[in-house]
Order: structure tokens, then C-alpha cells, then sequence
């Protein structure tokens, strides 16, 4: 390389490059440098691999998806699914109680009268001591008491029969209204009532002696043609809709007709498509 010459006054030279070369720059300014590089190289592989992180992540998904179908069904689709779910409850249930054969009722003989003369029967089971069972038994006189679709004794058939199973400890605790249907006090037939459909007093269940499914007061709705059960949600009914509940007892009535005719139809192509 080429350098220029300076003259000193004592008459000796010095040789000065004519420009500065690259590696001449401080090396403080040089590791800087490639350090700011360095970061900016690291947070843009980051974002790559970032971006390549979500891309896998939304493919897998896809595929899990396309496998076992989709993981958010639509409201329409869980209604389906829930009704699908019903219906083939209901049908076990109806093929296991052979619904057209079997009258399971049958042996209790204090609720002949009633299932002969009323459309629907409201089993109620409760106690004059209960302070839950007050406000039921007032809504029930409250929503039948008056109106003449209540079984009598001695009366025409009518739509609906209350039939009263007490849970009172004694015959001075025993009461029950005038149109009601009571289960006689010393009647055996009151504690079959209540395993039979396991429903009772707590206090009752050391002697009863079973799994209790209903606490007092309860009302179950019976369909006096098949002795099927139509809900056990009859005192919650009575208190939220009042009279009101006798109608919406008809329309599951008639609900579980159709279905029980749709499955005894069902039955009978299945048997003859056998044959």
C-alpha cells in the first residue's frame, strides 16, 4: 500500500497511510455491532418459529377434527342427540314393563277405585306435621277443591283422583281432605305404596328399610289405562301452575300414548319381519 511521506524539521520522514482500513476500528464498536445483529437474528427466528408453532398446531387440529368429527356441536345437533337419548330411554323402559301387558298397579287393591274411575290418578304423599307438606296440600284444594274434575268417593268417573299416603305416625296425626281418596290409615297397602315407589319420611326409613328416591311431600301423576308413570314432579307442578297442571298431565299423557303406540308398532313390523 501506497503511503504519503511527511517532512519533520529536524529532516527525518514519517510514513502516514493514506486511509483508514477497516480493521483499524475500535473493537468495542465492532462486538457491538455484531451483538445488535445477533438479537435481531434471534427474535426473527422466534417469529418463524412461532408462526411454523401455530401453523402445525391449526393442522393437527384439522386433522383431529376430520377424525373424530367435530368437537362443538351445533344447539340443533345436542338436541337431537339429547332427544335420540330420551326416546331410547323411554323405549328400554316401555319393552322392559311390557307397557300394553302389564299393569303393575293391579295388586294394590285400595287404588281400584281410582284407577276404574279417573283418567289420571296423583298418588300424594305427605303428612299433616310436615310444614313442606302444608302449602302443597292448600295448593291442591286451592286447584281441585272447587271445580268438578275431582274423584268423589262413591262419584262419577272423573279426569283426575287424589289418593293420600300419609306418613303420619299415629290415627290422631291422620287427617286428609274431603275429596281426596285416602289410603286407610292401618292399611298394609300404605308402606307397600311407599317401597313401591320409594317415597317416604325420613323418619320412616329405619323401619320402612329401603333406598328412598322421593322425600315428602311428593305427588306422582299415574295413567290409569297403562299404570304408567307420567312425572313425579305432581307438587311442584300443583304449586308453580296451579290448576293449570291438570292440562299439562293430559299433554304427557298423551305424549307417552303416542310414544308407546309408536313403539308397540315398532314391535309388531319387528316381529313380523322375524316371521
Amino acid at each position: 500500500m501506497q503511503r504519503r511521506v511527511r517532512h519533520t524539521t529536524n529532516g527525518s520522514t514519517t510514513a502516514l497511510p493514506l486511509r483508514v482500513r477497516n480493521d483499524e476500528y475500535p473493537r468495542k464498536t465492532r462486538a457491538a455491532a455484531r451483538r445488535k445483529l445477533s438479537k435481531r437474528a434471534v427474535i426473527i427466528t422466534m417469529i418463524i418459529l412461532s408462526i411454523l408453532t401455530l401453523v402445525g398446531l391449526v393442522l393437527v387440529w384439522e386433522s383431529v377434527m376430520s377424525f373424530f368429527g367435530s368437537s362443538s356441536p351445533s344447539r340443533n345437533s345436542l338436541q337431537d342427540d339429547v332427544a335420540a337419548h330420551n326416546h331410547d330411554v323411554s323405549r328400554r323402559h316401555l319393552d322392559k314393563s311390557h307397557f300394553y301387558e302389564e299393569c303393575p298397579l293391579d295388586r294394590f287393591s285400595e287404588l281400584k277405585y281410582a284407577l276404574e274411575h279417573s283418567k289420571l290418578v296423583l298418588l300424594y304423599f305427605a303428612a299433616s306435621w310436615c310444614p313442606m307438606s302444608t302449602p302443597i296440600s292448600n295448593a291442591l284444594d286451592e286447584a281441585f277443591g272447587k271445580g268438578d274434575v275431582l274423584l268423589t268417593p262413591n262419584g262419577h268417573r272423573k279426569t283426575l283422583s287424589i289418593v293420600y299416603v300419609s306418613s303420619d305416625k299415629n290415627l290422631k296425626e291422620y287427617t286428609h281432605r274431603r275429596k281426596w281418596l285416602p289410603i286407610p290409615f292401618d292399611s298394609p297397602e300404605k308402606n307397600q305404596l311407599k317401597r313401591h315407589f320409594a317415597t317416604c319420611a325420613h323418619r320412616e326409613l329405619e323401619e320402612l328399610q329401603f333406598d328412598r328416591k322421593h322425600e315428602i311431600p311428593t305427588g306422582i301423576v299415574i295413567d290409569s289405562r297403562t299404570q304408567g308413570i307420567i312425572t313425579t314432579s305432581g307438587a311442584d307442578d300443583v304449586e308453580e301452575m296451579g290448576a293449570g297442571a291438570l292440562e299439562h298431565w293430559l299433554k304427557m299423557q298423551g305424549w307417552a300414548s303416542q310414544m308407546a303406540n309408536s313403539i308397540a308398532h315398532e314391535n309388531d313390523d319387528n316381529s313380523q319381519k322375524m316371521e
